[in-house]
């Protein structure tokens, strides 16, 4: 879905046309697409958490969420200690999905900043952590939610990249995973995936 939202982007690496309508018109695009997509996929989620009577919904940060961030952006940080070892110790290449993006913000850097580090984060959230657990792996059971966390992983890291790279996108899919089923909330673990995405940008 994400990929959709690029078009724009992927255009604009092929015009070379410098002509400022060309420019606008493009922002339009994007923006107009962007926010089309998004309010389609927010308001299907909260249809299906209503359909479902799911126990997701919009808490405030309270202490116990609070906890629960603190103690998934520590296991954060250790992951991406372990993951730079992994690279480094494998000798890994880039990945295709980074070497997309790295390729993107070389020809259009301010509009793939926004869609990777803002947009895709909203985008990938509601659909692999909010509409997947409104799909699959409803049963509030512990079993059954851990079952549902790692297919949830293996989903996500093999959408982003089935070579050597699949165990980091894996883990990273689980750690989100686990986020949105102990907070309850989606825009806790969107703003995991938000600050990922920017550290992976600095």
């Amino acid at each position: 879905m994400d990929q959709v939202i690029s078009l724009p982007q992927i255009a604009a690496m092929h015009i070379h046309d410098s002509h400022p309508v060309v420019h606008v018109l493009l922002v339009v695009v994007y923006t107009l697409t962007t926010l089309a997509v998004v309010i389609f996929l927010v308001q299907f989620y909260r249809y299906k958490v209503r359909k479902n009577h799911s126990d997701f919904a919009n808490y405030p940060l309270n202490s116990k969420r609070f906890r629960i961030m603190l103690l998934m952006v520590g296991l954060w940080f250790i992951f991406m200690l372990l993951q730079t070892w992994y690279v480094t110790y494998f000798n890994i290449g880039t990945s295709e999905n980074q070497s997309a993006i790295e390729q993107l913000l070389r020809d259009t850097p301010i509009w793939t900043w926004v869609d990777a580090v803002l947009v895709a984060p909203v985008i990938e959230e509601l659909i692999f952590r909010g509409l997947f657990f409104e799909f699959f792996f409803t049963k509030n059971s512990r079993l059954v939610r851990t079952i549902g966390v790692v297919v949830n992983g293996a989903l996500f890291g093999g959408l982003h990249d089935l070579g050597a790279s699949f165990p980091i996108y894996a883990i990273m899919g689980m750690l989100l995973a686990i986020t949105y089923l102990w907070t309850k909330d989606i825009k806790y673990s969107i703003t995991l995936h938000i600050i990922n995405n920017f550290i992976s940008f600095l």
